[in-house]
């Protein structure tokens, strides 16, 4: 097993060594501009297939390039975002860009319905059993919800996670009342006091341990408007803003966190990387999405905002931060992996001729949604202005 583990490492390290490399870049900042109080919260509970019936197909794959861009009134509404605490009140901000290339701007995408469907022939998951790796960067940064989905932590008290895992478009879940994020760490298998007397230091150290979550509760989470389905959209929940960020109440004792990025406008032949609990006790060792599941693939079509693959997964992963590795300084400089998107889970798609196909999908963060993000970790501008 160890063996295979260590395998695994240089895969991890060594299947992204493209030809592709971080490169410095201005983005646009975005700052609050007005803020006011909304009703509080309502919640339903969360169905199976909850958007079924509720993406609206505008066009496949082919047909994406050729929407217009949005102007930057409209891309600052749909980047407004909703606030919800822990006491179930909420707030709704209104922003501004600053530097916005509207060239670039995102257009609006839907795709069909999610369905469970998310492997594509051979299993290409890898489950992370080794304790050496499951508690040590990168996997370490891959959690859990209490909503049953996957997350991928991006600072101390931040986790990056899919807006769909915490509100169906209209309303709250009703597992978000008390939603939490579980964080693996090691626990010591412990025996009777007179029994740890008798052991000796060295035996003490070698002491098996396990795997186990430490729950810790949400203070607050944020979704963008482009999610909201409200009386005033022009379209119906929208794929291309499945993201949210949750605010833990107490940072996470660890030392290293995922980075995020702009997604590279074109991927391939790079490799994306995600890990996730998916919920399938078909994996050995995962017990029901009690161990980290890791994968990689290369992405297969992508738009101005998702990224269409074929990385096999599980209900579970949703949510898991996907992220590539990369050199920085011009290629010269040392590697360095930063999230670049969002795993939203599996999707039929229409592409060239009108045939449909299926695919898992994972939202891209362009240049708007990283100033976004970053506002929302750092609640400061000049924080968020390179790249």
């Amino acid at each position: 097993m160890e063996l295979l583990c260590l395998l695994l490492y240089v895969t991890v390290n060594l299947a992204c060594i493209e030809g592709y490399k971080w490169t410095r870049q201005n983005l646009p900042v975005l700052m609050d501009q007005n803020t006011q109080l909304l009703e509080q919260s309502l919640f339903r509970e969360q169905v199976e297939n909850m958007n079924v019936g509720q993406f609206e197909k505008l066009c496949g794959i082919e047909c994406q390039t050729s929407l217009p861009p949005l102007n930057q009134s409209e891309q600052e509404r749909i980047l407004g975002y909703e606030t919800m605490y822990d006491n179930g009140t909420r707030t709704h901000t209104d922003v501004r860009l600053r530097g916005l290339n509207t060239t670039e701007s995102t257009s609006y995408v839907s795709s069909l319905t999610r369905t469970k469907r998310q492997v594509f022939g051979a299993d290409g998951r890898f489950v992370i059993s080794d304790l050496k790796f499951i508690t040590n960067y990168p996997f370490a940064t891959a959690v859990r919800l209490s909503t049953g989905c996957s997350g991928v932590l991006v600072s101390s008290k931040h986790v990056l996670t899919a807006a769909h895992c915490i509100h169906d478009g209209r309303y709250y879940l009703e597992s978000v009342k008390y939603l939490k994020v579980g964080v693996l760490h090691l626990k010591s298998k412990r025996g009777k006091r007179r029994r740890q007397r008798a052991v000796s230091k060295i035996n003490q150290q070698n002491m098996k341990k396990r795997p186990v979550f430490r729950w810790i509760r949400v203070k607050q989470t944020r979704i963008p408007q482009g999610w909201i389905h409200s009386k005033n959209s022009t379209t119906s929940l929208a794929a291309d803003y499945d993201y949210a960020l949750l605010e833990l109440k107490r940072g996470v004792k660890q030392k290293k966190f995922m980075d995020i990025g702009v997604a590279p406008r074109t991927f391939q032949p790079a490799r994306i990387h995600f890990s996730g609990y998916d919920d399938d006790k078909s994996l050995e060792g995962t017990q029901g999405g009690e161990k980290v599941v890791y994968r990689f693939c290369s992405v297969a079509k992508e738009s101005k905002d998702l990224m269409y693959q074929h990385c096999d997964a599980q209900p579970g992963a949703a949510g898991a931060g996907v992220y590539v590795r990369l050199r920085e300084d011009g290629g010269k400089g040392r590697w360095r992996r930063r999230v670049i998107g969002v795993f939203s889970g599996h999707r039929w798609v229409e592409v060239g001729g009108g045939e449909q196909r299926d695919f898992n999908v994972a939202v891209r963060i362009t240049p708007a949604k990283y100033a976004q993000i970053c506002h929302w970790i750092h609640k400061d501008p000049t924080q968020c202005k390179t790249v």
